[in-house]
């Protein structure tokens, strides 16, 4: 069963400033005469420097519009949040950091991460409860994962309402970077949340998942196929369309070696490759974020005979990002013509999927 990972609000650690920042800053004194840097998170690019001088340091200057900021001593840093004349400090000495700028955005953050995590703890309590219950036999298992689906939907709509009422501010621009791919799981719900919060067009991590997204709706279920290549297992070139859109159903298994998950379904897909003849299905797996030598261990081990792509990390195309995929297995189910049919196939729910589409 399952343990919910999500009853900590992170280390929201933030700041405010703009025109005029003024942020003092102090650290242990192990990091006396080191580098302290003021790093733009958005661009990871640093936007001034000095040194530590009696476990202090100070910076000053001026933004055209609030950021979120990084200051980064060695591997100690901590998060702020920068907007018009603010004055702000940071202790270091903790962790996370502890971030002070007399009633401003980074006082109310802490306020809403205090809220949150007594919420959170709340939830978490609750569940460990119901989990002994399901143990008893006090609860079914239908209706712990019903609780475990409200619960879920509680905390999240307790991040979702922090993100809305900070939309006019840094804040809420921040928590969407913070917590977008959590929360928002589909292009139109995040673009329709982005319209409302100001500043989150800016925010990198908000951009990815765009992004990702976007190549996730081109890829769904009725879309064509986009096609990648990668290597066969005689290190020859081979491309998704030498088999997908060629006049039969292709069952393609998105994987890797170390994959634990990927590797239970290896027998279900080596039977599916036995039962149906190769004029009507092609069971195919593509390996992806793997180890050449690693890939072919695991073909061996798993007595795979079924056609492979093997998609190097650093090479040309990345067959993952091209679908918007951000979890293996990825197993899904192409008509004879290259259109996708289903996406986040698993165990059974393969075989039922193949034998509706040849069944219409």
């Amino acid at each position: 069963m399952k343990k919910i990972a999500i009853f900590a609000f992170g280390a929201l650690a933030l700041t405010a400033c703009n025109n005029g920042y003024n942020i003092n800053g102090t650290t242990s004194g192990t990091q006396e005469g080191k580098t302290a840097y003021l790093i733009n998170i958005n661009t990871n690019e640093p936007i001034d420097s000095c040194i530590v001088k009696d476990s202090a340091f100070v910076f000053k200057g001026e933004l055209a519009e609030p950021e979120v900021l990084r200051v980064q001593i060695e591997r100690t840093s901590g998060a702020l949040l920068v907007e018009p004349n603010s004055k702000i400090t940071i202790d270091l000495k903790n962790r996370p950091a502890i971030v002070n700028d007399n009633g401003g955005l980074n006082d109310k953050s802490t306020e809403l991460q205090n809220s949150i995590n007594e919420k959170g703890a709340t939830l978490e309590a609750a569940y460990k409860e119901n989990i002994a219950k399901v143990q008893s036999g006090e609860m079914t298992p239908e209706d712990f994962e019903a609780f475990r689906t409200n619960i879920v939907n509680e905390l999240y709509g307790a991040y979702k309402e922090g993100i809305i009422s900070n939309k006019d501010n840094i804040l809420g621009a921040y928590m969407l970077a913070m917590y977008s791919k959590a929360l928002y799981q589909d292009l139109a719900s995040l673009d329709s949340v982005m319209q409302i919060v100001k500043y989150s067009g800016k925010m990198a991590p908000v951009q990815d998942w765009r992004a990702n997204l976007e190549k996730k709706e081109a890829t769904k279920a009725g879309k064509m196929f986009v096609d990648f290549k990668g290597q066969n297992i005689d290190g020859g070139v081979s491309a998704l369309s030498d088999y997908v859109g060629k006049g039969k159903y292709v069952v393609a298994d998105f994987w890797a070696s170390w994959c634990g998950p990927c590797r239970a379904e290896i027998p279900n897909l080596k039977a599916i490759s036995k039962e149906y003849s190769n004029d009507k299905l092609i069971v195919l797996g593509i390996n992806v974020w793997d180890q050449e030598q690693k890939f072919k261990e695991a073909l061996a081990n798993e007595g795979i005979d079924y056609p492979q792509i093997y998609v190097p990390q650093k090479g040309e195309y990345n067959a993952t990002e091209l679908y918007g995929i951000q979890g293996i297995p990825q197993i899904m189910l192409f008509g004879p013509d290259g259109t996708i049919i289903k996406r986040d196939l698993r165990g059974d729910g393969i075989k039922k999927a193949i034998e509706e589409a040849m069944n219409k």
